[in-house]
């Protein structure tokens, strides 16, 4: 994956990594990955369980970085804060091994983070920015939206992937017949390197621990 230089011109202080990974097994459910949940998000639950998710500086970064792209968080809320409010609720999203592990480190490290099949990418895969003539990208909760040019989104040779205001297209999601992913991970202005560099290291292990597969390359662009 590249990240194209004019994403660094407009928004100077973004940062984004990814770990790519082969011979995946998804499965619906994995008992050493359950317990890592349960550990982490127990901690997570301490710590913020008294305070304002919206005061929390991360969730700030995050709904000011949507703003500063167009878009209203209110409306289209950051996934770390919707993981963040769905932890303290109880109710942490679960859908398989992979995709579990990708929305884990995503909260554990205040991290925006996706998952994508890379049986389904055409090309070369990079971060760059939407243009006016992208067309409307189906999501995986199958809404059609347009992204705002000169969002921050992820694109292969044919198509977007992932949009940051907006989350990832249908088309590239996890399958049971999945085995090789890319994790992409993008950081908000004020959200530290150190938190995207432990994210990365967090997924290296998790696809290898809990996903039974092979860390071929990860990086921090």
């Amino acid at each position: 994956m590249k990240l194209d230089e004019i994403v660094r011109e407009k928004y100077p202080n973004f940062i984004a990594g990814y770990v790519l990974a082969t011979g995946v097994t998804v499965e619906t459910d994995v008992e050493t990955l359950n317990n890592r949940l349960s550990s982490v998000l127990s901690e997570i639950k301490a710590k913020f369980a008294q305070t304002q998710v919206t005061e929390i500086p991360e969730i700030k970064a995050y709904r000011e970085f949507f703003k500063q792209m167009g878009r209203d968080p209110s409306s289209f809320r950051p996934s770390v804060e919707y993981l963040l409010r769905k932890t303290l609720e109880d109710q942490f999203p679960r859908i398989n091994n992979v995709v579990d592990s990708c929305m884990l480190a995503s909260v554990e490290h205040m991290v925006s983070a996706g998952v994508y099949d890379l049986q389904k990418v055409v090309g070369e895969l990079r971060t760059t920015l939407a243009s006016p003539d992208d067309k409307p990208i189906e999501l995986i909760d199958g809404r059609k939206l347009q992204p705002l040019p000169g969002e921050i989104v992820l694109k292969d040779d044919q198509k977007i992937l992932s949009a940051y205001t907006l989350g990832d297209s249908k088309i590239s999601k996890i399958t049971y017949g999945t085995s090789s992913v890319i994790f992409v991970l993008w950081n908000a202005p004020g959200i530290p390197r150190e938190n995207v560099e432990r994210a990365v290291e967090s997924l290296a292990l998790y696809a290898r621990k809990y996903c039974g597969g092979y860390v071929d390359k990860k990086e921090i662009l």
